[in-house]
């Protein structure tokens, strides 16, 4: 009896065990994954379009993480002139207003404000409370006039001295590229190695701090020199996390910038993974460093066939007005690649798009990319990855992911041609499907609707243009007889 009341309560003490130690997980899960209460300051000054940006910040934090919940303190909208940028944020004048929030996003332009207690006083809050704070463009040059030594403790809380920007037919000066220098900080795996930004105002670091890690740079063409554009660094204990691009909306609302402010406010807000994803419960939707490659425009792109003569014996050196070079300032040659609306319509002459835009020049090694597909009967694609650009016919570089459900003598969707073809089209004509594929190292994996069609893994001993190296993306356009849609094309850049 007593044997068998003792297996019982070790039953009921193992059930138990289960039900107790099976429950933690969940509840310490939970507790990690509490809302990430965000915090946004934004306004003042005439120079910048705050009203616009803050929508930018928000929604591109919301596509990207979750779990999250942003206030926004948007003051100053009136101040007009350099005179009228003195005011205070309400928020900065109340009692403990640092507690309520996990990390502070700075995006405003009071510029003149001169009173040091309040300078000092927001900077107090965030060591008092352990405030992270974000750092986005403007707040890096700010209260410079500050009385006392409240400008020296701004910028030791900033992690840098800067207070002039390029000036040149300022405000419309010159787009800069920005160039990572720390690729395997959790920030940066986020961001391409390259980026030519859509606008300037590149701003002009006179010192950064001996404490502080610079995590891009910039070069000046008007000091002829490097700038940094974004670091981080601590103060008494606070994460910082600065970035000096956003003086126009263009490029604060860019993918690239908000993938960049997104990995940001993780990193400081102790979310972010060495690896450069959310920590668990902090995944949004979209992701991180994804990197739309169109805007209903050819800009960034060159299509072969007639864009230039290569064949004219003179035209190395030629100057008249009849030279066209394929750049991307001219993309939009051709007839076989077209918008209609966030729609690329392929349709026309055997011609191919090559990506020759601003995210690392299309020099791309290892990278995932996506698209939207809608293939018309009897037509088909590709999408070429490793290669460069052509003028006549297929390219001799890289590899062709192909695209086809019903055109006869051509390979199925999923198909490497040449290398490791697909017998079954997996998916039909007349419907859209999403089509990706990753590229890491020697491997290559193709998915139609996220099942995945084709793996293949690069001999070690292939050599020539047709390899693995590095190289730009590519569509194809086969001919008059086919009809092929694309939306939503994405890249996102991985490690090296």
């Amino acid at each position: 009896m007593n044997t068998i009341t003792n297996m019982l309560k070790k039953i009921l003490l193992s059930i138990l065990a289960l039900v107790v130690f099976g429950s933690l997980p969940q509840y310490a899960g939970a507790q990690d994954t509490d809302p990430l209460q965000i915090l946004m300051i934004t306004g003042g000054g005439p120079w910048h379009d705050y009203n616009t940006q803050k929508d930018q910040i928000r929604e591109g934090l919301l596509e990207r993480l979750s779990n999250v919940e942003i206030t926004t303190d948007y003051e100053g909208a009136d101040t007009l002139t350099m005179e009228s940028t003195d005011f205070h944020f309400s928020r900065h004048l109340e009692e403990d207003w640092a507690a309520e929030f996990d990390v502070v996003i700075y995006n405003h332009c009071n510029l003149q404000v001169k009173d040091e207690a309040y300078v000092k006083g927001i900077i107090a809050e965030h060591v008092e409370h352990q405030l992270p704070a974000v750092m986005l463009h403007c707040p890096i040059h700010l209260y410079q006039y500050a009385e006392g030594d409240g400008a020296d403790a701004w910028w030791d809380f900033t992690g840098a001295v800067s207070y002039a920007h390029e000036k040149e037919n300022h405000p419309n000066t010159s787009p800069y590229t920005i160039e990572v220098l720390e690729p395997h900080h959790p920030i940066m795996t986020n961001y391409p190695p390259s980026w030519r930004t859509p606008s300037g105002e590149l701003y002009l670091i006179i010192d950064l701090h001996d404490n502080a890690t610079p995590l891009s740079h910039a070069y000046s063409v008007e000091t002829h020199a490097y700038t940094e554009t974004a670091w981080i660094h601590e103060h008494e204990g606070v994460r910082v996390f600065a970035s000096s691009l956003g003086h126009h909306n263009d490029s604060m609302g860019s993918d690239v910038n908000l993938n960049l402010v997104a990995s940001g406010v993780l990193w400081a807000a102790g979310k972010l993974e060495e690896d450069g994803s959310p920590a668990p419960g902090y995944e949004g939707e979209r992701g991180l460093g994804w990197i739309s490659l169109w805007d209903g425009t050819l800009n960034g792109w060159i299509e072969s066939g007639g864009v230039v003569d290569w064949t004219s014996a003179n035209w190395y050196g030629r100057l008249d007005e009849e030279m066209v070079w394929p750049t991307m300032d001219n993309a939009s040659v051709g007839e076989s690649f077209r918008f209609d609306g966030d729609t690329l319509i392929v349709e026309g002459d055997q011609r191919n798009l090559f990506y020759d835009g601003w995210i690392a020049g299309g020099y791309f090694k290892n990278f995932e990319f996506k698209v939207d597909v809608y293939t018309h009967p009897g037509s088909a694609s590709g999408v070429y990855f490793h290669t460069k650009y052509e003028e006549e016919g297929p390219p001799a570089s890289g590899y062709e992911a192909q695209i086809n459900a019903s055109r006869a003598g051509e390979s199925m969707t999923g198909s490497l041609v040449g290398a490791s073809e697909v017998e079954t089209a997996p998916h039909g004509d007349n419907e859209w499907f999403s089509y990706y594929i990753k590229v890491d190292g020697n491997n290559v994996t193709v998915k139609v609707n996220d099942e995945t069609v084709n793996e293949f893994t690069e001999p070690a001993d292939v050599d020539g243009p047709a390899s693995f190296r590095r190289g730009t993306i590519g569509l194809e356009s086969v001919g008059s007889d086919s009809r092929v849609e694309f939306r939503n094309a994405m890249v996102r850049l991985l490690p090296d």
